[in-house]
């Protein structure tokens, strides 16, 4: 029975790792920096190690620990490139204007997203509203990409397949993200970070059914990594899916 089931689940497995590698050329490539990152005139080309991130700066003056808050800011599609929103054309994204409408839709989502992340009892930051408290931070989000699936209603609430061969033959939904932490008090950027990706791949779906669209697991990986870069006693290495696109 074991080998009657690993066969075809490594046949599914090879084709899809095939069809990642050519549909999917940009994947080992962190997005292109929009206004929202260039303008802080901080490096952006490298990365942390210990971070999952495509692009992550970090102060190497920072003193952490001199932190006790932090301000979420509502996510922002300011800076979101619309150029190939054509990516995403279905009956439910039958227009431009409509895909505006699902990307904000999708940033208030994060937003909230963020939000919950940032109030676990294992943040190290207590989560606030007012920039004067000494010792605040401000995390700012931008959400400068989106590609919905064309083949499943973007709809809150609604289900559709996350990283399914079929949605990769077929156009795989992603996002790109840009982020910047500041010192409430003084204005100076201490951090960045910037990604793009695809759902987390399953090549047989699982019989839990998601109420969550593939762009919203997406963001809630993100609010989740981002939470844990604060706790690096708890995540000494904040890592990315092995099996993840992108």
């Amino acid at each position: 029975m074991k080998i009657r089931f690993l066969a075809p689940f490594s046949a599914a497995l090879l084709i899809a790792l095939a069809v990642a590698g050519c549909g999917l050329k940009n994947a080992d490539t962190g997005p292109e920096p929009t206004r929202f990152l260039k303008s802080t005139g901080v490096d952006h080309s490298g990365r942390i190690e210990r971070l999952p991130f495509k692009q992550s700066w970090r102060d190497p003056k920072l003193v952490i620990s001199k932190y006790k808050y932090i301000v979420v800011r509502p996510v922002t599609t300011a800076f979101l490139q619309t150029v190939q929103w054509e990516e995403s054309k279905s009956p439910f994204v039958p227009d431009k204007r409509t895909y505006q409408r699902r990307c904000s839709a999708l940033a208030s989502y994060w937003s909230k997203s963020l939000n919950k992340a940032f109030s676990s009892p294992i943040c190290v930051f207590y989560k606030t509203t007012d920039t004067s408290r000494p010792g605040t931070l401000i995390l700012e989000v931008a959400l400068t990409e989106v590609r919905f699936d064309p083949t499943a209603p973007q709809t809150l609430g609604g289900a559709s397949p996350t990283g399914t061969v079929t949605s990769m033959l077929t156009g795989m939904p992603f996002c790109a993200f840009e982020a910047r932490v500041t010192d409430a008090a003084t204005g100076n950027v201490v951090s960045t970070a910037a990604d793009r990706r695809g759902p987390d791949m399953k090549v047989i779906d699982s019989e839990r059914k998601t109420s969550a669209a593939a762009n919203e697991e997406i963001c809630d990986v993100w609010s989740r990594q981002l939470m844990e870069t604060s706790n690096i006693e708890i995540f000494p290495k904040v890592k990315r899916n092995w099996f993840s696109i992108f």
